[in-house]
């Protein structure tokens, strides 16, 4: 078995980056792998793409291939979302000379695009993760503390792993589709066809790896050289998991306690800023330097050779006009230091990411926030609202809105108005970020309806088109994959 972990993670030493003292690590393309230390170089290659934006990927890995998660999805579901409008000056999407959007526009548009590649990154990421985490177990050595942090970091990002292929791929009311989950690599490798899991499986699969990570903190500590492997962001995941798990196919009655008692201890002791230079600071881009406040655990900064986001493709040039949605932009008050922070003054632009009139080549594309201190504060206030724990998540929602405004915002004292002001708050504060408004949609079944080349089409609340289809390769060669209810009726 030793010899097969050595063999595999070999190819799989190539595709995998850090914070602080990792980033003195020099992983080989070639190691025996036996011992604790040799994990950690391993684990080393994927922390550091991680931090260091300017970093060749041919450098890190030796080859051309993407070795980490998915982190962008943001040019399709910007669209989806209406955050931002397809460019009628991109040939690919639309036809000037007929005046209709082409076969790809008009698949934006509504909601059909057929993209593999999210299954693709995550299922390939999770490789050498699986490979991590049970050869580790044996690993040479006496140093149980390294061990537990390269077990803790890898458990983490697989859990991460899971819960975003849940998001994208599992319908959201329906148990019975969620995903497949494959832990041992080792064992099978090249043959493997696991089938899908009910969410129940994979929500478990996802909170067992979060448990046992939290187990491990209680023993050993984070060191300065951990990313994810941090009891904030444990936590911070955990509120963030309940709170999707909480109204799904797999929902139980404590799902929501749950979500409020981690975004609690997420939140222990740290307070939002009440800072435009901050808020414009947080999501800049081309600001690589250490930034350190309580408003997140860690950001991930993207560069020209790391291709981790490119939001600057995704909001502001190429398929997209690069012009703000009026519909979003007038969810903003004149109080709101986040209009502020983000838009030009007329309204007409966003700069989120401070992307706008930069050059290109060698610059960085974007940066990811992962579930930060603004979500908890809203998830905690969600989360006591819908258990009737009215006064309480008024309170919340206050300190929440104290840091985002100029002036005093009236807090409703009804339920449902103070719900829906919550959720309000959450178009606002993850405006043009990722994937967060397109899974709030999911998760509160939103329906849309638009117009596209003289047609209506509407998006239903619980639509199939909420998952991303299984890719038509994965349904070719696994003979026990099944394709998600409504996607099989389209051809792909």
């Amino acid at each position: 078995m030793k010899k097969i972990y050595t063999g595999l993670l070999i190819v799989y030493s190539l595709f995998l980056m850090s914070c602080d003292k990792f980033l003195d690590l020099k992983p080989k393309d070639q190691k025996v792998v036996s011992t604790i230390e040799d994990y950690r170089d391993i684990m080393a290659s994927y922390m550091r793409l991680l931090k260091e934006y300017d970093i060749s990927q041919e450098k890190i890995f030796g080859i051309d291939a993407y070795a980490f998660p998915l982190f962008d999805v943001a040019l399709n579901l910007g669209v989806y979302t209406g955050e931002t409008n397809l460019s009628i000056n991109y040939s690919t999407v639309y036809d000037k000379v007929n005046g209709k959007y082409t076969m790809n526009g008009k698949n934006m548009l509504t909601w059909r695009m057929t993209d593999s590649y999210a299954w693709q990154r995550y299922y390939q990421f999770l490789g050498p993760i699986n490979l991590i985490i049970s050869g580790i177990a044996e690993a040479e050595g006496t140093d149980e503390n390294l061990r537990n942090y390269v077990k803790g970091e890898a458990l983490v990002w697989r859990a991460f792993s899971y819960f975003k292929l849940l998001q994208y791929y599992a319908p959201y009311k329906d148990n019975k589709y969620g995903v497949p989950i494959y832990l041992t690599p080792e064992s099978d490798v090249g043959a493997a066809m696991p089938k899908r899991r009910t969410q129940t499986e994979v929500f478990e699969q996802i909170l067992n790896d979060c448990n046992e990570v939290l187990a491990y903190l209680e023993i050993t500590a984070s060191n300065n050289w951990n990313c994810a492997y941090r009891y904030d962001f444990v936590c911070a995941m955990l509120a963030s998991i309940y709170t999707w798990k909480a109204m799904s196919g797999a929902a139980e009655d404590s799902d929501w306690a749950n979500a409020e008692k981690y975004a609690s201890e997420a939140m222990r002791g740290k307070h939002l800023v009440n800072s435009v230079e901050m808020l414009k600071t947080m999501f800049d881009s081309y600001n690589i330097r250490l930034i350190e406040n309580d408003e997140f655990c860690f950001r991930i900064v993207s560069g020209f050779y790391t291709g981790i986001c490119d939001f600057s493709y995704a909001y502001y040039k190429g398929l997209v006009d690069g012009f703000v949605n009026s519909t979003y932009y007038n969810k903003f008050k004149s109080t709101d230091i986040r209009r502020m922070a983000w838009f030009s003054e007329d309204g007409t632009r966003s700069d989120k990411y401070s992307l706008l009139g930069r050059p290109t080549f060698g610059a960085s594309y974007g940066c990811v926030v992962l579930f930060r201190l603004a979500e908890m504060y809203l998830i905690k206030a969600e989360a006591l609202v819908r258990m009737g724990e009215i006064s309480e998540s008024q309170n919340v929602l206050r300190e929440f809105c104290d840091a985002r405004y100029t002036e005093k915002e009236d807090i409703p004292t009804d339920g449902e108005a103070l719900l829906q002001a919550i959720l309000d708050e959450r178009i606002r504060e993850f405006y043009m970020e990722n994937d967060f408004r397109w899974l709030d949609m999911k998760r509160l079944g939103v329906s849309m309806e638009r117009i596209v080349n003289g047609e209506r089409y509407v998006l239903e609340s619980d639509d199939f088109r909420y998952c991303f289809p299984v890719p038509a390769k994965e349904l070719e060669l696994n003979k026990n994959m099944v394709q998600t209810p409504g996607w099989d009726r389209i051809v792909l």
